[in-house]
């Protein structure tokens, strides 16, 4: 009688998991990379109880605070619950949504396996009777130690500043006449944030002073920090897209009044997206990102005024906005494109988008 060896169950699942790991790891970086981009799959479908279009959605990255590995380099550590563990200033698990009155934060923390509600900002108890109806359509992330504030603005043109530690609204900043469109940080201090409104004006604020420091003349839909924060480009919607140089203004006094740029002190650059309405602006790998209406994303480079590469959303028309998001050591950068027509969002590598 001839014996025959069995391999036991646990040595072929061994066996094949390192054949797993080893296939992996002979794959390049890129395929790597697109390998997770394929894998993507909806985890989960969240309705909020408001009843209107979300206007903005983002994570609290929290840059210039923090600094670790992202995407392939990261090596998660579980404690003895199963929640990841993070240094305190890593908040890149922390999401905000706005929509209707509504700012919600989210938190992220398993990766899609649920979302936890953190906290709620609702402006519907504000509301007077006969008033315009005060609807949310932007909003920024402003780091403070053991702290979050969110910065988040609407029809009735008034920023307000909430905490998320304390779940409290604790500033309000007022000097805009009507709806506000867009809300940015500056990318070298939390402490500044630009504001771009319908009534014509940009501007500056101190968020902790409380005042506006400078007012740019500027029909303009939304604006983008430049990565040294000198400078910064709006777009509106006409197709027109400007750069503006911020003034001297950190160091005014307490009485001083906000500083006033006009609109011939900007530079005016030839038009991408012919007469459509600007929705996005970002920087990447030292050039910008618009984006219009239209589904159109222009990436190109601003000192030549040059476009380098042209990309079509094909959803119709939509107003909405995307982030840019660094993913490895090398200058490669991720577009999340977020459509709020279509409820569908795009992933875009720039590592091809050479001049």
């Amino acid at each position: 009688m001839i014996g025959t060896l069995k391999r036991r169950p646990s040595e072929d699942l061994e066996n094949g998991s390192n054949h797993k790991v080893a296939k992996t790891e002979s794959l390049s970086r890129t395929e790597r990379q697109e390998r997770v981009y394929a894998n993507m799959r909806l985890r989960r479908i969240i309705k909020e109880n408001h009843g209107s279009n979300i206007h903005q959605l983002a994570f609290f990255f929290n840059n210039k605070n923090f600094s670790a590995p992202v995407g392939l380099d990261v090596n998660k550590t579980f404690d003895k619950r199963g929640s990841v563990q993070r240094d305190q200033s890593d908040t890149s698990n922390v999401i905000a949504v706005v929509g209707g009155c509504q700012l919600s934060i989210y938190d992220n923390e398993h990766c899609g396996d649920h979302l936890d509600i953190m906290s709620n900002f609702d402006l519907a108890p504000l509301q007077d009777d006969g008033g315009v109806k005060r609807e949310l359509h932007t909003f920024c992330w402003l780091y403070r130690e053991n702290d979050a504030w969110l910065a988040a603005a609407g029809t009735d043109g008034i920023i307000h500043i909430v905490s998320l530690a304390n779940s409290q609204e604790i500033i309000q900043l007022e000097g805009h006449t009507k709806t506000i469109h867009d809300l940015q940080t500056h990318p070298q201090s939390d402490n500044y944030i630009l504001s771009t409104s319908k009534d014509g004006t940009i501007r500056l604020w101190d968020v902790d002073a409380k005042r506006c420091l400078a007012i740019f003349e500027c029909d303009a839909t939304v604006t983008c920090f430049d990565p040294t924060g000198e400078k910064f480009i709006s777009g509106n919607s006409r197709g027109e897209l400007r750069e503006w140089t911020i003034p001297a203004v950190m160091d005014l006094g307490e009485e001083d009044e906000p500083v006033m740029v006009e609109k011939k002190h900007s530079r005016l650059f030839k038009k991408l997206h012919g007469e459509n309405y600007i929705d996005c602006i970002r920087f990447a790998n030292g050039n910008v990102l618009s984006k219009s209406a239209n589904g159109r994303i222009e990436y190109w480079d601003a000192a030549k005024e040059q476009s380098i590469r042209t990309f079509r959303i094909r959803t119709g028309e939509s107003c909405s906005r995307f982030d840019v998001r660094f993913v490895w050591s090398h200058p490669e950068t991720v577009i999340c494109y977020i459509s709020s027509a279509a409820h569908c969002f795009f992933i875009v590598s720039t590592s091809r988008l050479s001049a």
